[in-house]
């Protein structure tokens, strides 16, 4: 199983006026277990993290390990990730590095991968497996997230 490198605990101080959650109650797997099966369709990342700030110093560009971003799904569901680290389906390392990190992301949105399976990490993190052709291609593990309705896609 998967750890969590995430460690936002003190992200929720942070971000008092979003609804955030940091640990996969049953309400929480209930609200995101509707999505699966639906299909990324967009999604805006940016090469830092809120999880940034609980750290003394940024990660260089190509040590980065962990960004956040929303994902768009086709089900209307738009979820907001922080703290995220994403691991290839057949790794037990996250991917390093913005280059990395973005080809990932690249990669999910162009494949219309869905989201297959919500879990958990042996740390109580957020994981959410993503699959294209029924075949796993990218967990991302998460220490904070907010779900909601989009009503445009992001501009590219």
């Amino acid at each position: 199983m998967i750890d969590s490198p995430n460690g936002t605990e003190e992200l929720m101080d942070d971000l008092s006026d979003e609804i955030l959650y940091t640990e996969l109650t049953d309400e929480a797997y209930e609200e995101l277990a509707v999505s699966e099966g639906a299909v990324v369709i967009g999604l805006a990342f940016w090469d830092s993290s809120l999880a940034d700030e609980m750290a003394d110093e940024s990660p260089a560009s190509d040590q980065r390990v962990v960004i956040d971003l929303d994902l768009y799904l086709d089900d209307n569901t738009l979820l907001e990730l922080y703290g995220a680290s994403l691991f290839a389906a057949d790794s037990q390392e996250p991917l390093v590095g913005v280059k990395a990190i973005e080809n990932a992301l690249v990669d999910l949105a162009d494949s219309e991968s869905e989201l297959s399976e919500v879990a958990q990490t042996e740390d109580g993190a957020l994981a959410l497996v993503f699959a294209a052709a029924e075949q796993p291609k990218l967990i991302i593990a998460v220490g904070a997230w907010a779900v909601s309705e989009w009503d445009e896609l992001p501009e590219e």
